[in-house]
């Protein structure tokens, strides 16, 4: 996989695309099917960006500067020459500059490598983090009566704080604003202090929707994978 750093194929979504984390995505305008089509022959990354100002669909579209470097690694090329494919999150990027050399956006970015994580100051954060997750996600299976047992080795998180910051990013079912707030954090801590405090804010607010109407179960599912 090539990553043009100096004109770096770019997909501005309602969306935000973390490192790790899978993206599937339904190819069906021709600016985009042309920069899928290129990518698949050339074997090149592009970027996501979660769209500031704009439209995902038929239109111009002002993206945030920081997103996510996206790899193919599944595709299906429908008859009419739609695209179904699934990606996958690799690293992060600031965008430093954009073209219009293409039917689509390109821009010229820089790699945002991750940081070497001091462990005796990430770790404290990052089990904080991971417990508060942990409780969150057993607090909504519970009200949707699939509360698994204490010790269930269906949730696994990673030990590592920055892909486990990561996971939980991607995972919280928070706004797209609250996500790239997370996506451009500095620090890897920085990040799991502002996910704990966001997961302490949804579990109370779990706690009073629950109190006030114990027999809610309207929640919906909740996955970690």
């Amino acid at each position: 996989m090539k990553i043009l750093q100096d004109d770096l194929p770019l997909f501005p979504l309602n969306t935000v695309l973390f490192p790790q984390a899978r993206l599937p995505l339904h190819i069906f305008e021709p600016r985009y099917r042309e920069m899928i089509e290129r990518c698949l022959q050339d074997d090149l990354a592009f970027g996501v960006l979660l769209i500031k100002e704009g439209v995902e669909v038929g239109g111009p579209a002002i993206p945030h500067a920081v997103g996510t470097i996206a790899r193919i690694v599944d595709s299906a090329r429908l008859e009419d020459g739609r695209y179904n494919i699934v990606t996958a999150g690799v690293t992060r990027f600031v965008l430093r500059e954009s073209f219009e050399r293409y039917a689509y956006l390109s821009g010229r970015i820089r790699l945002l490598a991750d940081e070497n994580v001091d462990l005796l100051r990430a770790e404290p954060a990052a089990e904080h983090a991971a417990q508060l997750f942990l409780k969150f996600v057993r607090t909504v299976q519970s009200i949707g009566e699939t509360e698994p047992a204490p010790d269930d080795p269906s949730i696994e998180l990673p030990k590592d704080p920055t892909m486990l910051s990561y996971v939980i990013g991607a995972t919280l079912p928070i706004s797209m604003r609250d996500k790239q707030g997370l996506l451009e954090a500095a620090t890897t801590v920085a990040r799991l202090r502002r996910e704990a405090t966001i997961l302490e804010r949804e579990l109370e607010l779990l706690r009073l929707v629950t109190e006030h109407n114990p027999a809610v179960r309207d929640l919906g599912s909740f996955s970690v994978n």
